[in-house]
């Protein structure tokens, strides 16, 4: 009889801990339903340590980390469950997007979206996604290059300002060093107001929003 029990406590065990685990997901499930993500997260973080290789317990745990806004937190949920390999694995590559991004790290969401339509070429949430960040970098480098050739056209213009002051100063027989007239310093101030009004009108162009105005997508869990 000693022996019996000795070969069916291992599994009696095992089948203790799963109705456990069980437990603990429905809980966190009905929790989660109900908005109550602290208390969701609780209950999916007692199912890991019940079951580390859980990926239901580790995706739950990063929908609840989301939605509390603790995106460090969800990022390594979606990571553990991604490293899984489950059923699961696309689904949280697209979340682990989502989170990265909200965190401010476009390049990481960036990649984990990509990995995402590797799983699944057909999915049109993690293509758009990947699409508004994409449009979001070009839109900031096409910015940076404008900023950056108003600031040439500016110091161009400035030097050409100098060089014909000085050669009409010497011609009028002036000191090109003394201070130029009232009408030049206003022909100069007027100068520089329009080119300051070239460039408020040109950082004014619109620019296609992305997922930071929240038009990103998250799937349901």
């Amino acid at each position: 009889m000693k022996k019996l029990i000795g070969v069916f406590l291992p599994f009696a065990v095992a089948l203790c801990a799963q109705a456990g685990v069980r437990a603990d997901l429905r809980a966190g499930g009905k929790l989660y339903e109900d908005q109550k993500y602290g208390q969701a997260l609780a209950k999916y973080n007692e199912a890991l340590q019940k079951a580390p290789q859980d990926e239901n317990a580790s995706f739950g745990a990063g929908a609840a980390a989301y939605y509390l806004k603790d995106y460090r937190t969800a990022e390594k949920a979606f990571e553990e469950t991604a490293e899984k390999d489950g059923k699961l694995v696309q689904d949280a590559l697209f979340n682990l997007g989502n989170a990265y991004y909200r965190a401010g790290d476009t390049d990481k969401a960036a990649d984990a979206y990509r990995q995402a339509i590797v799983h699944n070429p057909k999915d049109k949430e993690a293509i758009h996604n990947l699409q508004l960040i994409l449009d979001q970098k070009q839109n900031q480098q096409n910015q940076n290059n404008q900023n950056q050739q108003n600031q040439d056209n500016n110091s161009s213009n400035q030097d050409r300002q100098n060089q014909d002051g000085k050669g009409q100063a010497e011609q009028n027989g002036q000191d090109p060093q003394s201070p130029s007239n009232p009408q030049d310093q206003m022909n100069k101030d007027d100068a520089n107001r329009v080119m300051q009004m070239a460039r408020e009108n040109e950082y004014k162009k619109p620019t296609q929003s992305g997922a930071a105005q929240g038009s990103s997508v998250e799937k349901d869990w």
